[in-house]
Parts: C-alpha cells; sequence; structure tokens
C-alpha cells in the first residue's frame, strides 16, 4: 500500500464521517434519526502507479532504419536485450535463452535487442546465426545502455506496458532464468 494511497483513503474517510454528522444534526446531540441514508463518499479511481522509473527517452535506429524510442512501444510489456557479436556470452545466451523464450512469447512482450558498439556486418550475420526474431536495434556509443545502468554485457532490462523500469540484469541468463525474470517482472 503506498503513503499516497493510503492518504487518499484517509481523506475519504474523513469526507464521508463528515457527510455522515452534517447529516445527523451536525454532532448537536439531536436524537432525531436521518430520514435517508447518508450519501457515502468513496475515493476516485486512479491509474496504478508505476513501479519504477520512466524508461530512457533516447532515440535509437532499428536495423530496418526506423529512428524510435521505447515509448514507441508502450503498452506491451518489452524485454531489452543489450549485445554485441564480440561478447562470446551475448551469443550464448541468444541462441539458448532468447530465441526459444521469444517464439513462444513473442505476441504478449516486444523483444527488443539492442547492439552495442559493434560492426553491423558482424551483428547482422550473428542474427541470422542464432535465429532470434527480435527487433534489433544499435547503440553504437553505449549511451541507452549507460542510461539504464549497465555494468556488464549482456545486459537486459524489463520495462513495463506503462514504460517503466522495473528490473535489471547483468550478466548472461539460461532460458530458465529468463523465464522467471519475465514472471517475476510482468507477473
Amino acid at each position: 500500500m503506498t503513503i499516497a494511497w493510503s492518504v487518499k483513503r484517509l481523506a475519504a474517510t474523513i469526507a464521508g464521517l463528515a457527510i455522515i454528522a452534517a447529516a445527523c444534526g451536525g454532532g448537536g446531540g439531536s436524537s432525531a434519526e436521518p430520514t435517508a441514508p447518508p450519501p457515502t463518499a468513496t475515493a476516485p479511481p486512479t491509474a496504478p502507479e508505476p513501479r519504477g522509473e520512466p524508461a530512457p527517452t533516447l532515440e535509437f535506429q532499428t536495423f530496418a532504419g526506423d529512428t524510435v524510442s521505447l515509448a514507441a512501444y508502450v503498452g506491451k510489456p518489452i524485454v531489452l536485450n543489450f549485445w554485441a557479436s564480440w561478447c562470446p556470452s551475448c551469443v550464448a545466451e541468444m541462441s539458448a535463452a532468447f530465441r526459444p523464450v521469444e517464439r513462444e512469447l513473442g505476441d504478449e512482450i516486444t523483444f527488443i535487442g539492442m547492439n552495442i558498439q559493434d560492426d553491423r556486418v558482424l551483428a547482422d550475420a550473428l542474427l541470422v546465426e542464432t535465429g532470434v526474431e527480435w527487433i534489433s536495434a544499435e547503440d553504437p556509443a553505449g549511451d541507452l545502455y549507460i542510461e539504464l545502468g549497465g555494468i556488464a554485457m549482456p545486459f537486459t532490462v524489463y520495462i513495463a506496458a506503462d514504460g517503466s523500469v522495473v528490473d535489471k540484469h547483468n550478466g548472461p541468463l539460461t532460458e530458465g532464468q529468463l523465464r522467471q525474470q519475465i514472471t517475476e517482472a510482468f507477473g
């Protein structure tokens, strides 16, 4: 329960008690019963609060040539994986973990493979070799990687449908670990 929700609930309760007191004669000792039940005050529904910090707004280019930001994919959870052809752990993770999970959950989750500080020809060849079908994009200078707090490769970031960063993982993942982290991040 958040403090903001608790304060809203307390305010609604106080407002409800004030309405009841007014309907009962203001608490002046009157023994007269109200003729109609007092109206109840309820807090208006609010949107769920983001669980983490908003995702960065930096733009990047997809391998298809589109310039976008992570905001372009809001509305569906995102698994963002930073990888490079020069990273042996990235290569192993792409085939063993991301390919099977992406094929199974790709309709429910947007998978983005963010190539970082790499040769584009080598990156394209690795995509063919591993068979991943995620949205491929480039972070040539590592700006998005740095802004998200990456400290190791590969680096995976979980972004909720509302655009908030809910979890991060530095280092390689097995298929089981990836599935578990997706469940924990997105429910």
